[in-house]
């Protein structure tokens, strides 16, 4: 059989003898109604356990938007103009929005990085930061995990969550919390937060009893985040699914989407995975 893997921007191919394959996994069929930035806007308007972004917010507020960096496939750029309509609708001022690269303790981007990201209309309206160097305590959590977030979040009247949803290997899900512990948090937090992911519950696709997943919640909660929107992609990086609200109870609407979607059931290991 031959199979073909996408690398880079080309495209592998190996043959491989019919009785070596155990299978080739794919996505689930999955009916959308929306995808796409059409799929952004529903979510926006039909928020889960909250209000509309536009009935948080309020003129003269400081609001913080913390979106993912270039390690992730999240499509900022098709995703802030929408969040943007909801803030103008409430009246608030472009100058009072901060664009925040959530780092971890990933390298700083670079303006065009920042550019191309967030899409020259949104670059051009807001300032745009690195999630770096200057941090404010907010607390420690149960797990002793310091709540050092960089400062201009910390210090926002307003927080918003932006991310994409996908499986993370020791935290169950990527989206939701991650953007504040580790998107913009100290090395020393992220440290403290990770060293839990020897946890035997601390796996993919598991959120109860996750030890990692529980410790970066709290941390969020301890900073407060008012307003979450996360994305579900497909295997070419098209919005499929997108969810918005409250942080944790859209996270887990968005993850069981996800479930439904790329989970899969096996009958028996793989001597060898290529994905």
């Amino acid at each position: 059989m031959l199979l073909s893997f996408g690398y880079d921007k080309t495209t592998l191919q190996y043959n491989l003898p019919d009785e070596n394959l155990l299978g080739v996994l794919l996505p689930n069929e999955t009916p959308a109604a929306l995808t796409g930035e059409a799929e952004v806007k529903r979510a926006l308007q039909n928020p889960i356990g909250t209000p509309r972004l536009s009935e948080i917010v309020r003129p003269g507020e400081k609001i913080a938007i913390v979106t993912s960096d270039i390690t992730r496939p999240m499509p900022t750029y098709a995703v802030l103009p929408h969040v943007a309509e909801e803030l103008a609708l409430a009246g608030v001022r472009d100058e009072d929005v901060t664009i925040v690269f959530a780092l971890g303790i990933h390298r700083e981007m670079t303006p065009e990085e920042m550019r191309k990201a967030a899409g020259e209309e949104m670059f051009s309206r807001f300032a745009c930061l690195n999630a770096s160097k200057d941090y404010t305590h907010l607390g420690v959590s149960q797990n002793g995990t310091p709540v050092d977030i960089f400062t201009p979040v910390a210090k926002a009247d307003r927080i918003i969550c932006l991310g994409n949803i996908e499986y993370h290997f020791f935290a169950g899900y990527s989206g939701g919390a991650k953007a504040i512990m580790p998107g913009v948090s100290t090395m020393q937090a992220i440290r403290k937060n990770h060293s839990r992911m020897i946890h035997p519950m601390a796996k993919a696709g598991t959120l109860e009893g996750n030890p990692v997943r529980e410790d970066l919640e709290e941390a969020a909660g301890i900073c407060g985040v008012d307003f979450l929107l996360n994305v579900v992609l497909d295997e070419h990086k098209n919005v499929i699914h997108a969810v918005a609200g409250e942080l944790k109870e859209a996270h887990r609407q968005g993850c069981r989407f996800l479930d439904g979607f790329y989970r899969m059931e096996i009958n028996e290991l793989a001597d060898i995975v290529i994905v």
